[in-house]
C-alpha cells in the first residue's frame, strides 16, 4: 500500500511539474507574439491549462488579456469562455459579485446565439455560481430557464449538465422527488447521447444522494459505477471527484481507513492542479475523520491546515467550516477556553446568510452550549441551548413548511382538475339534453356512465385530498410534539440553575418563567392530543393553567371559579398569548391581591360573540394602591398584558378601584 501510495505521489508530482512547464513555455511565447491573432492562438492553449493547474490570481490577467483580444476579433465564442474561466476564478475565491458579473457577461453572449447548447453551457455556470452561494431558489429558475431554451431548439448534451446540477439545488432545498427525477433525466439524456461525462456525473450525484440518505452501501456502488466511467473521460477531475466522494461516504459510514486513502488520493491530484478550494475540503474532511476516529490531536492538525488554506483564499465559507471542526476537536481534548475562542468569532459572522447557513449556526450554538457546560457556567449555557433549540426549530418549521406548501400545490392543482372535470361533465349533460326527444336511449345510458364516472372521480380525489389533509395534520402534531418536547428539555435547565444559584428571590422569579412556558407548553400538549390540531379546547386549557398557579401558590383561602362554555374553541396562534395574560393576571392576584388570612375569589369568564371573544378576569382583593396610574405603569405584568392584548389586535381596560378587573375584547 505504501509503495502505491508513493507512486501516485510521484505520479501526482511529475503531472504538475509537466503542467507548469507547459505554462512556461506558453507564457514566454505569449510574450514573443506581436499580433492578436498570434497571441489569441496561445493564450486558447493557455487557458485550458490554467483553469485546472494554476491559481485564480495567476490566472485572471490572462483571462482578460484573452477577453478583450477575442472581442477585438469578434471571437465570441471564445470572448464568453474568457468571462466563463473568470467567473470560476472568482467563484474559488469565494467573491460572489465578480462571479455573478462575469457569468453574466458570458450569458449576454450567447443569449442571442441560434447555438443552445453555447446558451446552455453559459447557464449552466450562472447556475453553478448561485448554487455554490447558497442561493438555490435563484440556480433552480436559472437551470429552468436552459431546460425551457432546449425543448424548444434541442441541440448538444450540456442539457445533461444542466438537469444533474438542477437535482443538485433541488436537493439542498430538500426536495427530494424533485432531486431523484432530475438525475434520472440526466441519465437518460446522458444515454442517448453517448456522453460518458454526464453518465459519469449523473452517477456520481445519484451517489451522493443515497450517501445523504445514510445508505452507504448503496451510495458505494454508484460511486464505483461513476470512477469507472470517469476512467474513459479526459477529464481527470471527474476521477478524482468521485475518490473525494468515496471518501465521504467511507468517513460517515465508519470505514474510516479507507476514507483516508481515498482523501488522500483526491487531496494530492488537486495539490498538483493548485485548486486550493478541493484541497481546502479535503483537509477539513480528513480532520473530520480523525475527530469520528477518537484521534482529537490529528482532527486539530488537519483542520489547523484547512483554516490555513481557507485564509489564503480568503473564502468566509471555509474560514468559518475550518473553525467549526477546529472548535470540535478541541472540545474533545475538553479545551473549553480555546474552542470558546474559535465559537464565539464565528458566531459573529451568524447574522450573514451567504456565510453561516442555519444548520451550522445551530451546530455552533449546540457546541457553546457544550463548553459552558463543561465550564459549569450553566446560565451561559442555558442562552446558548436556547439559541440552538431556536434555531433548530426553525429550520425544521422551514421544512415542515415547505412540505406544507409543495402538498397544498398539489391540492390546489387537483382541485382546480376536478372543478374542470366537473364543468365539461356539465356541458356534456347540457348537449345531451337537446337531443333528448331523438336520442332518448343514448341519453340514459350515456348519463348513467357520466354519474358513474363522477363518483368514481369524486372518491379518487375525496381519498388524495383526506390523504393529504392527514399529512399535513401529521406534520403539524409532530411540530407540536418536537416544541412541547424542547420547552421541557428548557424547563429542566431552569430546574438545573435553580439548584446551582439557591437564591429564594431568583427561585421566585425562575418559577413565575417555568409557569409561562408551562403555559405555552400546555397548548402544544394539547394540540398534540386533539383530532384537530389547529384549534384548542379553551375550558380544559385554563383549568390546567389555573392548576399550576395553584400548586405554585398554596392558599387554600382563594377559590378559583370559571365560566366558560365547553364548546368555546380558539385558534392556536391565539391560545398562546391568552394563556400567558391568564396566567399573568392569575400570578399577581395569588401574590398581591390577599393577606394570608383574607379569603378571596378569582373570576375567569370567556364569551362568544358573532365575530369577537370577551376576556373578563377579576379579583375581589384590595386592587391597585392609592395613586395608582393602571395606564402608565410601566410594571412588567401589566406591560405584558397589553402587549401581548395587541398581538391579537384586542381592546385592554383595567380597573382596580374594587379589586382588579380586566376586560379585553379580541376578534375571531
Amino acid at each position: 500500500m505504501k509503495k502505491i501510495l508513493l507512486l501516485i505521489a510521484l505520479l501526482v508530482f511529475f503531472n504538475a511539474y509537466s503542467q507548469q512547464s507547459k505554462i512556461d513555455s506558453l507564457t514566454l511565447q505569449l510574450e514573443l507574439k506581436k499580433t492578436n491573432e498570434e497571441k489569441i492562438k496561445i493564450l486558447e492553449l493557455l487557458s485550458k491549462i490554467l483553469i485546472n493547474y494554476s491559481t485564480p490570481d495567476k490566472s485572471i490577467p490572462y483571462f482578460l488579456e484573452m477577453s478583450a483580444i477575442s472581442k477585438k476579433l469578434k471571437r465570441h465564442e471564445l470572448e464568453s469562455q474568457s468571462y466563463k474561466y473568470i467567473s470560476e476564478c472568482y467563484l474559488k475565491k469565494g467573491d460572489f459579485e465578480n462571479a455573478e458579473k462575469y457569468a453574466l457577461e458570458a450569458l449576454n453572449i450567447s443569449t442571442n446565439s441560434n447555438d443552445t447548447n453555447f446558451y446552455l453551457i453559459d447557464i449552466n455556470q450562472l447556475g453553478r455560481v448561485y448554487h455554490h452561494f447558497q442561493k438555490y431558489e435563484k440556480a433552480v429558475e436559472t437551470y429552468n430557464k436552459g431546460i425551457d431554451r432546449y425543448k424548444i431548439h434541442p441541440q448538444g448534451n450540456a442539457i445533461c449538465t444542466i438537469y444533474s446540477n438542477l437535482g443538485i439545488s433541488y436537493g439542498q432545498q430538500g426536495k427530494i422527488e424533485k432531486e431523484i427525477n432530475s438525475y434520472l433525466k440526466s441519465s437518460k439524456y446522458a444515454d442517448k447521447l453517448e456522453s460518458y461525462t454526464a453518465k459519469s456525473f449523473a452517477l456520481y450525484n445519484i451517489a451522493y444522494l443515497y450517501m445523504n440518505l445514510n445508505q452507504y452501501e448503496k451510495s458505494e456502488k454508484y460511486y464505483l459505477l461513476a470512477l469507472k466511467d470517469s476512467t474513459k473521460i479526459e477529464l481527470k477531475a471527474y476521477v478524482y471527484m468521485n475518490h473525494h466522494g468515496l471518501g465521504n461516504n467511507y468517513s460517515r459510514w465508519g470505514k474510516y481507513q479507507k476514507a483516508l486513502k481515498h482523501n488522500k488520493i483526491a487531496y494530492d491530484y488537486y495539490k498538483s492542479t493548485g485548486n486550493k478550494l478541493y484541497q481546502f475540503d479535503l483537509l477539513n474532511n480528513t480532520a473530520i475523520v480523525y475527530g469520528r476516529m477518537n484521534n482529537p490531536s490529528k482532527s486539530i492538525k488537519y483542520a489547523n491546515l484547512a483554516l490555513k488554506l481557507a485564509v489564503e483564499l480568503n473564502h468566509k465559507l471555509a474560514i468559518a467550516g475550518a473553525k467549526q471542526t477546529l472548535a470540535n476537536g478541541l472540545i474533545d481534548l475538553k479545551k473549553y477556553n480555546e474552542a470558546k475562542g474559535v465559537l464565539l468569532e464565528i458566531a459573529r459572522d451568524t447574522t450573514d446568510v451567504k456565510i453561516i447557513s442555519l444548520e451550522t449556526k445551530s451546530a455552533i450554538y449546540q457546541n457553546l452550549s457544550s463548553v459552558y457546560e463543561g465550564e459549569k457556567n450553566y446560565t451561559k449555557s442555558l442562552e446558548y441551548f436556547k439559541k440552538f433549540k431556536n434555531t433548530n426549530d426553525s429550520i425544521l418549521t422551514a421544512q415542515r413548511d415547505s412540505k406544507v406548501s409543495e402538498i397544498e400545490t398539489k391540492y390546489q392543482t387537483e382541485k382546480k382538475e376536478k372543478e374542470n372535470l366537473q364543468l365539461k361533465t356539465e356541458k356534456a349533460e347540457q348537449a345531451l339534453l337537446l337531443e333528448k326527444e331523438t336520442k332518448q336511449k343514448w341519453f340514459l345510458s350515456i348519463g348513467f356512465i357520466s354519474l358513474l364516472l363522477i363518483l368514481v372521480i369524486g372518491g379518487y380525489f375525496y381519498q388524495k385530498n383526506k390523504k393529504q389533509k392527514e399529512v399535513i395534520e401529521t406534520l403539524q402534531k409532530d411540530l407540536h410534539h418536537r416544541v412541547k418536547n424542547n420547552l421541557a428539555i428548557i424547563n429542566r435547565f431552569i430546574d438545573v440553575v435553580k439548584e446551582e444559584f439557591n437564591n429564594e428571590a431568583f427561585d421566585a422569579k425562575l418559577i413565575e418563567l417555568q409557569n409561562r412556558i408551562a403555559s405555552i407548553n400546555e397548548v402544544h400538549q394539547q394540540l398534540y392530543n386533539n383530532k384537530d390540531a389547529t384549534k384548542l379546547g379553551v375550558k380544559k386549557y385554563i383549568k390546567k393553567l389555573q392548576q399550576n398557579i395553584e400548586n405554585t401558590y398554596v392558599n387554600k383561602n382563594i377559590t378559583v371559579e370559571q365560566h366558560i362554555d365547553a364548546t368555546v374553541n380558539l385558534k392556536a396562534d391565539t391560545s398562546f398569548p391568552i394563556g400567558l395574560i391568564i396566567n399573568e393576571f392569575l400570578t399577581n392576584s395569588f401574590k398581591y391581591a390577599f393577606t394570608n388570612a383574607e379569603k378571596g375569589k378569582i373570576l375567569i369568564s370567556i364569551n362568544e360573540a358573532d365575530n369577537h371573544y370577551k376576556l373578563e378576569l377579576a379579583d375581589n382583593g384590595k386592587g391597585f394602591p392609592k395613586g395608582f396610574d393602571s395606564t402608565n405603569s410601566k410594571t412588567f405584568g401589566l406591560r405584558i398584558m397589553k402587549l401581548l392584548t395587541q398581538q391579537i389586535n384586542g381592546t385592554f381596560k383595567i380597573d382596580g378601584a374594587n379589586g382588579v378587573k380586566l376586560n379585553i375584547q379580541f376578534p375571531k
